[in-house]
């Protein structure tokens, strides 16, 4: 299980297994048996499942599921947000002494009076027995790497849904809560919290207008002696988010996504290249305050136009860079109104660089 998003290595941005947040624009497959008419709480009792299609096969719920075990990133929010405490969670990056993020743990103690049970890291892959302790009728992984042979012996427990797509890949925030909610037979609900959730972002560009057309690159703080700036590709969830609140990603974008390797949704800058990177504002997470200061402070990095101008958020603190990361209906609840006060302070010349 990862623990924070992709970090390009210094010098060489490499591909990275078990990383962070979502990327390549993912059509997730799923469908219902001919006879499934699930929808919500009043779909028929009679029927012969919900069939979820993914990239080890396909998956029978064969009712509407009451225990669920949430696996990695994104999924608990979902179950949660869509009726369902989850009976069981994994720790994620992001998430606070207590094991849940902020936004989750508030979530449930309000709707459900308990957060889940915080499932114990397995030696290696899920904890099974964990797992079967709590008695699931379904297991969700939607953003893991859960291989086809854990997937299996998950299956033995309860029906499970894995990745749709490839490991690490949850597709767009909207389609994983549409996957969510066929598995869960909410799917009337789970349109109507994209929708709600869409209507918050589209809000909030309206009340910034000047947001529009300023061009930005989403990317990363620099590791100590790195020669290249890591930057996120225009179908990340990040990037995506911060168009839809009315900016325009840079155009070197086409050369981002032709230096990228693989399926990666991120790549690498050359610091000597940087200046041929035009953007009126740069976006940023990292893991302290002092790597903050010191990517706005190299001397290459300092004198590029959104540094020198002022131009820049970099989110230091796990929780904020976890929220936007991997967004979910309840991580953008909580960092949306943060997230888009910080940017028009930054486009006014108000730089921030959060954590100690």
């Amino acid at each position: 299980m990862p623990h924070a998003p992709a970090r390009p290595k210094a010098g060489r941005v490499t591909t990275l297994a078990a990383v962070a947040l979502a990327a390549v624009l993912a059509m997730t497959g799923c469908a219902t048996s001919t006879e499934a008419k699930p929808g919500g709480s009043d779909a028929p009792a009679a029927t012969t499942g919900v069939v979820v299609e993914h990239a080890h096969g396909k998956t029978t719920i064969p009712k509407k599921p009451e225990r669920i075990v949430a696996l990695s990133w994104m999924t608990p929010d979902i179950v949660a947000a869509l009726g369902v405490n989850p009976v069981g969670v994994e720790k994620v990056w992001g998430a606070g002494d207590s094991g849940f993020t902020p936004w989750l743990e508030d979530y449930t103690k309000k709707e459900f009076g308990k957060t889940p049970e915080i499932i114990p890291a397995g030696d290696e892959g899920p904890n099974y027995e964990a797992i079967k302790a709590l008695k699931p009728d379904l297991i969700l992984g939607l953003y893991s790497g859960i291989s086809d042979i854990e997937y299996k012996r998950l299956s033995e427990i309860a029906p499970t849904v894995p990745y749709i797509e490839g490991p690490w890949n949850p597709g767009t925030w909207e389609s994983m809560t549409r996957v969510v909610g066929k598995a869960m037979w909410e799917d009337q609900k789970a349109e109507e919290l994209i929708k709600e959730t869409e209507t918050q972002v589209s809000t909030l560009a309206a009340a910034h207008p000047e947001f529009k057309d300023k061009s930005f690159v989403w990317g990363l703080t620099l590791n100590e002696g790195g020669t290249d700036l890591g930057v996120y590709l225009k179908y990340d969830g990040r990037v995506r988010i911060t168009e839809a609140l009315g900016f325009t990603s840079t155009s070197a974008m086409d050369s981002f996504l032709r230096s990228a390797e693989g399926d990666n949704w991120y790549t690498g800058v050359s610091l000597e290249k940087l200046y041929d990177v035009p953007a009126d504002l740069f976006v940023a997470w990292g893991s302290s305050h002092a790597d903050g200061v010191y990517t706005v402070e190299n001397k290459i990095v300092s004198r590029w136009q959104p540094i020198a101008d002022g131009h820049y958020v970099i989110y230091n603190e796990d929780a904020e860079a976890a929220a936007i990361s991997a967004p979910t209906v309840l991580s953008l609840k909580y960092i949306l109104p943060k997230y888009v006060d910080d940017l028009a302070a930054a486009v006014q010349g108000k730089p921030t660089n959060t954590g100690k």
